[in-house]
């Protein structure tokens, strides 16, 4: 790769000791530079981290654009640890391999899901107290809608943690019990299988109001005893599981809501977009989206526009001495007569001399 392998070890190393609680629920040391923490500025999470993270799914068949350079490089590890022998697979092994897994979504066109389990089950047999092993296996039955075994596997790597990354399992924990709690409800009929929802991750339901300065023609009902201030650490807990889920559409829906309830308004619109371009459904959604993408609209166009200094333009002749090329003083519809006609002429002329060199034939023929 471009850097040298000693680069990437000093990294790691120095981001593992500078913030060994950044990463949980889906663990894997980075392939090469990609981001897996929450950063400081909006801009750079849309910018940089996101894109990266996206990029290690397959590329758009239809679009034939080739795989990214991350997923190239998190293949080709893969298939350096498939053919490592077993005895020699440390724990870090087996995480990077089924982390990895994870994140490439399918491989050969087939989803990586069964074969990250395969690979954790022989990890676990071998390291049992591994947190990070039984995080990911957690991580590999939710994304297959087995709720139940997520969340034993949850509770019991929050047991084998240590302390900084405990917090970050909880979080996880409570993304996964939001998720059963929805599906119970879809199996009992009581939430419609097309309308997605929110995720109640913060006990604090600020999205059910508008803020103050907004319209009173909000398409939601207010609910003031529901609707409260937003906590200030839901951006960072959001960023962090987008990092781990970058695909989960009500994620990103959430984030923006977070967004917009901070007046941060381009960067809620660029939360909603996201989760729009993966397909969520229901009128709720419909009804924010429309909201916070016109809401937004109308604070881009009443920004204040930059002030420039009346610049003075360069002198140019007059326009009126400048010869005209005669083409073009034909629009486009007239040179479409003139090429149609000029066609029509063409062929008449040469059907005209095929019936004259006809009749030569049979004359002198």
């Amino acid at each position: 790769m471009a850097r040298p392998f000693v680069v990437v070890a000093v990294t790691v190393a120095c981001w593992l000791i500078c913030c060994p609680s950044a990463q949980a629920g889906l663990y894997h040391r980075p392939v090469a530079e990609e981001i897996l923490q929450p950063v400081p500025t909006w801009s750079r999470f849309f910018d940089t981290v996101m894109p990266q993270l996206r990029s290690f799914a397959p590329p758009d068949p239809l679009s034939g654009t080739p795989a990214s350079r991350l997923r190239q490089a998190a293949c080709q590890r893969v298939e350096t640890l498939a053919q490592k022998p077993e005895a020699a697979l440390t724990a870090d092994d087996y995480v990077d391999w089924s982390g990895l897994l994870l994140r490439l979504i399918t491989q050969d066109g087939q989803s990586t899901l069964e074969l990250a389990q395969r690979v954790l089950e022989r990890g676990r047999a071998r390291f049992p107290r591994d947190y990070r092993l039984t995080a990911n296996l957690a991580t590999v039955y939710q994304l297959s809608g087995e709720y139940d075994r997520a969340l034993a596997l949850l509770q019991e790597t929050i047991v084998l943690a240590p302390e900084p990354a405990q917090r970050w399992e909880r979080w996880h924990l409570r993304l996964a019990m939001q998720r059963r709690a929805q599906q119970h409800l879809r199996q009992l009929g009581k939430l419609p299988r097309d309308e997605t929802v929110l995720d109640d991750l913060f006990g604090v339901r600020w999205w059910e109001a508008p803020p103050s300065d907004n319209p009173p023609t909000h398409p939601v009902a207010t609910s003031p005893t529901l609707a409260e201030t937003p906590p200030a650490e839901a951006g960072e807990v959001l960023q962090q599981l987008l990092i781990w889920f970058p695909f989960d559409g009500q994620l990103w829906w959430l984030l923006a809501e977070w967004l917009a309830a901070r007046q941060e308004w381009s960067a809620a619109a660029q939360a909603m977009q996201m989760a729009s371009d993966l397909r969520l459904a229901g009128q709720q959604f419909r009804q924010r989206r429309t909201w916070i993408m016109h809401t937004a609209q109308q604070h881009r166009s009443t920004a204040p526009a930059l002030a420039l200094p009346d610049l003075p333009l360069p002198a140019e002749d007059d326009p009126t001495d400048r010869p005209i090329a005669w083409w073009s003083r034909f629009d486009s519809r007239t040179w479409t007569l003139l090429i149609v006609g000029g066609l029509l002429l063409l062929y008449l002329a040469g059907w005209q001399i095929r019936l004259w060199l006809s009749r030569l034939f049979r004359r002198f023929g």
